[in-house]
């Protein structure tokens, strides 16, 4: 039986091993010979094989040369050494390519890193993992983010980049904690970035802080730019000397939205009683 030498030429040539183990020619024994050089032995029946996997690539076959089964078996004991490392190796570049070793948030939104960090983190994203499966839904999350206008993600070479960018760059967001804007009870919070320092149910004053501008960074507390929003639910009674329709209109003027509505006539107009529903929020909606 008779194998093949094969000299081929090409910057980087001896990733021309790798790309030759890739295409599922098995490589018999290999020699770099020079910057952009390398000899390469295959079997005879991969001849074929090893020219159409090179036909329009940056590799040239210069030299080609039938060897004889024996020879073949003698370089291959010769370079077993070589040859299990190179096999390692392979192995090795083609494993981490495929793994997310590293990512990188860039763009005008990548004040968002800690989000765009968890949200791939409860997607199973993580250190040695593989890309994210489902970008449709990543993207979707991160573009729900304020001021989100574009998302993009990459994934080459073991680097996940996700490139993040707001619309309104000039707009610049707003400082401070988030207040509660009424006296009542928190209804509902919604959360982005900060410290709650309430839950829905905790009863709140007027003012009150009910998200801190600080978050938890490394182990360590730092100051941050709220994300948040409050809903406060509290119950109000007025009187209108007012027809019914104009009374509710009014209330609903002064309280803005309500429910569990009551209305009751008096002697003046009408009497109007319900839960409002006061929200405040800080760069969110």
């Amino acid at each position: 039986m008779r194998g093949f030498e094969f000299r081929i030429e090409g910057s980087g040539a001896a990733r021309a091993v790798e790309k030759l183990v890739q295409g599922g020619v098995p490589v018999l024994s290999a020699r770099i010979e020079g910057k952009n050089l390398v000899r390469v032995c295959t079997d005879g029946k991969d001849r074929k094989k090893v020219f159409a996997i090179f036909r329009g690539s940056c590799y040239n076959i210069i030299k080609v040369r039938a060897v004889a089964w024996e020879r073949l078996l003698h370089a291959c004991r010769g370079a077993a050494g070589m040859l299990v490392g190179a096999a390692l190796f392979v192995s090795a570049v083609c494993f981490f390519q495929g793994r997310v070793l590293c990512v990188r948030v860039v763009g005008s939104g990548a004040c968002y890193e800690a989000e765009v960090r968890a949200m791939l983190a409860r997607g199973g994203t993580r250190f040695l993992s593989p890309p994210p499966q489902d970008e449709a839904l990543l993207t979707a999350g991160i573009l729900a983010l304020p001021r989100v206008g574009f998302c993009s993600l990459h994934h080459e070479g073991g680097v996940l980049t996700v490139r993040v960018e707001v619309g309104d760059e000039a707009q610049l967001p707003a400082g401070g904690p988030l207040l509660a804007p009424a006296d009542g009870v928190v209804e509902k919070l919604t959360l982005v970035r900060g410290t709650a320092l309430v839950s829905p149910g905790d009863a709140v004053k007027r003012g009150d802080v009910v998200v801190e501008n600080t978050q938890q960074f490394a182990g360590a507390l730092r100051e941050t730019t709220v994300i948040a929003a409050v809903t406060v639910c509290f119950e109000v009674a007025a009187e209108y000397a007012l027809p019914r329709e104009q009374a509710l209109a009014q209330a609903y003027l002064d309280y803005g939205e309500l429910t569990k509505i009551h209305t009751e006539e008096t002697g003046d107009g009408w009497r109007i009683e319900g839960v409002a529903h006061a929200v405040a929020a800080r760069n969110l909606g």
